[in-house]
């Protein structure tokens, strides 16, 4: 498209015209959904075009780059892990940049140099470093330089062609703390104006925009789709790595499907991994659970192990007073994904349904449980941090 599309609004018009066939897709008159599916599979379309439509116009140029926040409470898309903040910045190959900023409440972040442009370009992982490599902890500062020649301090070198910098900033306490910060600036091109804006540039614009719609709302619905193909209710796979997530992490998927009388028993072995997680995702559209007003998720700060030292996390729609309650917000199914860091072995995770009723037979002796009072103070403290970890 040229300028005199932008000024006829042909390129305006083709985007809406896309992102209705997207609608029409996967919320048609077959859609096998109930209406709380299809009520939140309009939102995610909804929020997944705020999230590209921001990024394309506001954050798509490696001459001039920013950080955007591409996964937070409402830009929720893609099965993020729920205890990180999740920020990308386009760049390019041939340019100089520094990342800098300082860790706050952050106990490590992961920063990944990417080739392509977003999900839909590739994006396989090219360099990764983490805060925990650089020494880095709470309340440090930090500077990364990235391309051009060799530097001394930290620096890495860059893949040819577009790209972009992807970082995930880990909170583990939970608690009501200043975050991570993060700036990218490109050395090279430092006291340099942008040019004017074009029509045919916002045309390019509009175009990655509803492209990245188009592929993300369909990538990931139908991704669940197959990993559900692969295996049984119940069950979790065999724990192993994801192409394109963190190359340090293991994960572990399960399609949990219970009536509203019933409750699994996940176990887990607190010592498998220094750093690990379990967290709930809805079915249709691979979002997370509120984890904020609702105790969606835990990590191995936010469980109570046995006499035994095992740790046995309870999903169940209603609260049975287990401190290790995973809340599945009453839906008839969730995917529910483990996380291991750097585990030193392969670990284990095992899964039992059980009668809701009869769910102390099945714990036990002395397995930890809270009251009504403790839990609301519990998710005052999630309140509390979700708010801060994502602060404008």
């Amino acid at each position: 498209m040229g300028a005199h599309d932008i000024e006829s609004g042909a390129a305006w018009r083709e985007l809406c015209a896309r992102l209705a066939a997207v609608g029409e897709r996967i919320l048609g008159d077959d859609f096998p959904g109930d209406p709380r599916d299809r009520a939140e599979g309009m939102r995610h379309l909804a929020t997944q075009t705020a999230c590209w439509l921001t990024y394309a116009t506001g954050f798509s140029d490696p001459a001039y780059p920013a950080f955007f926040r591409s996964a937070d409470p409402t830009y929720s898309w893609g099965g993020p892990n729920v205890d990180q903040v999740a920020r990308r910045a386009t760049i390019d190959g041939a340019g100089t940049y520094r990342v800098s900023g300082r860790m706050g409440s952050c106990e490590e972040f992961v920063l990944q140099l990417k080739g392509g442009t977003t999900q839909s370009g590739g994006a396989e992982v090219g360099t990764e470093v983490t805060a925990s490599e650089l020494g880095l902890r709470p309340g440090d500062a930090f500077e990364i330089l990235l391309g051009g020649d060799e530097q001394p301090g930290t620096w890495l070198p860059l893949p040819s062609g577009p790209g972009f910098v992807h970082v995930r900033d880990y909170y583990f306490d939970w608690v009501a703390a200043e975050p991570a910060t993060f700036v990218i600036e490109r050395l090279d091109t430092a006291g340099t104006s942008a040019p004017a804006l074009a029509g045919d540039r916002v045309a390019e614009m509009l175009e990655s925009a509803a492209h990245e719609v188009e592929h993300s709302v369909v990538y990931f619905r139908d991704l669940q789709a197959r990993m559900r193909d692969a295996q049984e209710r119940n069950r979790f796979g065999a724990p192993g790595v994801s192409g394109r997530g963190v190359q340090d992490i293991i994960y572990s998927h399960g399609f949990v499907s219970l009536a509203d009388d019933e409750a699994m028993v996940v176990e887990l072995d607190p010592h498998a991994a220094s750093l690990w997680g379990i967290s709930s995702y809805t079915r249709a559209w691979y979002e997370p659970l509120d984890y904020a007003t609702r105790v969606t998720s835990r990590n191995h700060r936010q469980v109570t192990p046995d006499a035994d030292g095992v740790v046995r996390v309870v999903i169940a729609g209603r609260d049975p007073g287990s401190a290790n309650w995973l809340d599945n917000e009453g839906r008839a199914e969730v995917l529910t994904t483990a996380r291991w860091f750097r585990p030193p072995e392969p670990p284990t995770i095992h899964a039992e349904v059980v009668p809701l009723a009869k769910l102390a037979d099945h714990l036990p002796d002395g397995h930890p449980t809270v009251d009504a009072d403790a839990r609301a103070d519990e998710i005052r403290g999630r309140t509390a941090h979700v708010a801060w970890r994502y602060r404008t």
